[in-house]
């Protein structure tokens, strides 16, 4: 999995961003999070950034520049919770990163049959870790039995209770197909392969419905080819 690139910021990079960096570097190793924490100054931010941790005075500016990085905001270091706050935020972000990272989302696939996309996105399950192989099984028995189509040009393929015990780990993986592929009579572009456990398939099942739930928004991931667009979409509040 890729790991999160975070960064303190501050005007030149080095006093307060560095001071900042290694009290949350702390707070995260005693949570046991394996995240490294870096600074920089405003003009030295990373393009491939996805944490910035900044005064709030710098916000406005970060987040025009950065639009796919989360900005995080204090006033003072030395202000009551602080800290706490920060690493929560991160440790959030840290699990939406686990569960849908940018290298098990794909777009401009080329149209495929629909037993063929989900052996596609499960073998996408498969290479991020998320799976064990026979959940793939489990993810045709269920479309079998009843279609893993949810509306919106949108399939949802995912197994089961019986297949749980092959899922490692909770994630997400996207296929983005211009050309529609026919699922079962319905038109499908965006594939969203799930691999939950626990009642994690709740929280999930949830979110989708929220961010994709206008054809609009769907139109638009579509059609913009973009990665970090999707990203954004399925993963910020």
């Amino acid at each position: 999995m890729k790991q999160l690139k975070v960064y303190v910021v501050c005007d030149a990079g080095m006093g307060s961003s560095a001071l900042g960096a290694s009290l949350i570097q702390k707070k995260l190793k005693e949570q046991e999070v394996a995240i490294n924490i870096n600074n920089c100054s405003v003009a030295e931010v990373p393009k491939d950034a996805d944490i910035l941790i900044t005064h709030r005075m710098f916000y406005n500016q970060l987040q025009e520049a950065y639009k796919d990085a989360k900005v995080i905001t204090f006033i003072s270091f030395t202000e009551k919770n602080t800290y706490e706050r920060i690493v929560k935020e991160i440790m959030e972000e840290n699990k939406k990163n686990t569960i849908l990272n940018k290298d098990c989302i794909e777009v401009n696939c080329k149209k495929v049959e629909r037993r063929q996309a989900i052996d596609d996105i499960g073998q996408t399950l498969l290479e991020a870790g998320f799976i064990e192989e026979p959940y793939i099984d489990g993810m045709h028995k269920r479309d079998e039995s009843l279609t893993t189509f949810i509306g919106n040009d949108i399939a949802i393929p995912h197994g089961e209770y019986e297949v749980k015990p092959f899922v490692k780990q909770t994630g997400l993986a996207v296929k983005v197909y211009p050309e529609a592929i026919d699922w079962n009579g319905n038109p499908v572009r965006v594939v969203i392969g799930i691999a939950a456990k626990d009642s994690d398939h709740l929280d999930i099942l949830s979110n989708i419905a929220v961010k994709l739930g206008e054809m609009d928004v769907v139109e638009e991931l579509v059609n913009s080819h973009d990665v970090d667009l999707i990203h954004r979409t399925l993963t910020r509040e």
